[in-house]
């Protein structure tokens, strides 16, 4: 039973914070609906300047995922400096 838990309690990665997941699916998530919204677009049949604005609004969407898992990353590395040092 110990080495159940044990291997239970075992991190997968020593470096794998929750912020360093919330960083990777935000980016993958960003990526995803980029793609797929890309590859979806032609199926509307839109004007070139629709298809412009819908690409923006994908990009600005991909980014701005990938800034929250950024700022995930950021507020864990402060909040891990605020702390007192024992």
């Amino acid at each position: 039973m110990s080495r159940v838990r044990q291997l239970l309690l075992t991190p997968v990665r020593p470096g794998l914070t929750p912020a360093a997941v919330v960083s990777r699916v935000m980016t993958a998530a960003g990526v995803f609906t980029f793609v797929a919204g890309t590859l979806y677009l032609p199926s509307l049949n839109p004007t070139q300047i629709e298809a412009i604005v819908v690409l923006l609004l994908l990009g600005i969407l991909a980014v701005s995922c990938a800034a929250f898992g950024q700022l995930a990353i950021l507020v864990e590395r402060i909040a891990q400096q605020d702390r007192p040092q024992p």
